[in-house]
């Protein structure tokens, strides 16, 4: 019983990252976790005792709550990943103009690590620190979905198979397709699943077995990506990525901390 409830608070956690920048409501949070509405219900309650998840005003949805945030802040001292990439997003955002990501690995999913702050962005940033996505779903999420070897590609198509109409109407033989092709081409090129007016190149980044744990995408819009930008875009992740791996010393998990 502990190890169900305990799988239900994730998920429910889970939910509340992916969108917590306008929160979700209860019946969203049922919805989208599978878990009845009653429970829900009741799982969040509880959850908002331990600080774990937050009321927004006048019943407008839920969202992470501060024990998550000072966890995060404790969290912050260990070594991690994000140092390494931070100037080479950077010089990416300088040469295009376009705002740069890094996500990385996390079981059937991708966690936006890090990104440039760029000054009127027209499309906003789709996503912030912290958030979501299952693999496959964006630029860099495609990109570090064709890098991983079989097994974990089938089990990452069926754990997100329910989810992935929610990006655009994104289905498995769509995504199948998308993977065959960014595989030929050695990079991913996405857009609209997230924002219709969106688009983006990603490129994988292994680890020091050679295995992709993370991976570096530049966004900008649908009208602005054409074949040729895309190929220059992606040239250009080339060269970061190129830069980045001789200071990767490490074989990812992501059961075990970074030493």
């Amino acid at each position: 019983m502990a190890t169900l409830v305990l799988d239900r608070v994730l998920r429910i956690l889970d939910q509340l990252s992916r969108y917590d920048a306008r929160g979700l409501s209860l019946s969203d949070i049922a919805r989208q976790s599978g878990i009845p509405h009653p429970t829900v219900h009741r799982l969040l309650q509880d959850m908002m005792a331990a600080r774990l998840v937050a009321a927004l005003p006048e019943g407008k949805g839920y969202v992470l709550g501060r024990r998550p945030f000072e966890h995060g802040l404790a969290a912050r001292g260990r070594p991690d990943v994000a140092p390494l990439f931070g100037a080479n997003l950077q010089r990416l955002a300088d040469a295009t103009g376009y705002a740069a990501y890094l996500f990385v690995l996390s079981g059937h999913e991708a966690v936006c690590y890090a990104h440039t702050n760029v000054q009127r962005l027209e499309p906003p940033l789709s996503v912030t620190v912290g958030g979501r996505r299952p693999l496959g779903v964006g630029a860099a999420g495609l990109a570090l979905m064709a890098a991983q070897d079989e097994t974990l590609i089938e089990a990452a198509l069926a754990a997100n198979a329910p989810t992935l109409g929610r990006y655009g109407g994104l289905d498995e033989a769509t995504l199948r397709t998308l993977l065959t092709q960014t595989q030929a081409l050695g990079y991913a090129r996405s857009g609209g699943c997230l924002n219709t007016n969106t688009a983006a190149v990603g490129h994988a980044v292994v680890d020091a077995g050679g295995r992709a744990f993370a991976a570096v995408s530049l966004s900008t819009t649908v009208a602005r990506l054409t074949q040729r930008e895309a190929a220059r875009l992606a040239a250009l992740l080339r060269t970061e990525i190129a830069d980045i791996q001789p200071r990767v010393h490490f074989h990812w998990s992501d059961s075990s901390p970074l030493r």
